[in-house]
């Protein structure tokens, strides 16, 4: 009788412990898209144009400091961005009032695909060293 009681005691304790391994591992389901991801390019006459993105989080909100090329490289701005994480999307708007930007994107394994007023770009991810 005590062999089947130390049977089921150490059954009882397996499942426990797969319970709280997959509820864990549930839980631990984030949003792995950090990163830069750009589509910058030097025209034939040295001018930029394209724009970079460094997308980062900082305790569950994230941010991506937006630099845009238009000849020059303009000053980088820090934006919060909306991101909805199961999806792998996300949104921010760019300036304000009349001049605000809004664009809406997918981060992918590739890159970033952001749409602004209708208009889709492709930022591929850079893996700096």
């Amino acid at each position: 009788m005590r062999t089947v009681g130390r049977i089921i005691l150490c059954c009882a304790f397996c499942l426990l412990s797969a319970s709280i391994a997959s509820a864990q591992q549930a839980k631990s389901k984030s949003f792995h898209t950090e990163g830069v991801f750009s589509n910058i390019k030097v025209g034939p006459g040295g001018d930029y144009s394209g724009m970079q993105i460094y997308l980062t989080d900082s305790d569950g909100q994230f941010y991506a400091a937006v630099t845009i090329a238009e000849g020059v490289l303009l000053a980088p701005v820090l934006v919060k961005v909306q991101a909805r994480v199961e999806e792998r999307k996300i949104e921010f708007v760019l300036g304000e009032g009349n001049d605000s930007r809004k664009f809406t994107g997918t981060v992918t394994a590739a890159g970033l695909t952001l749409t602004e007023n209708g208009q889709r770009r492709l930022l591929k991810r850079k893996c700096y060293d």
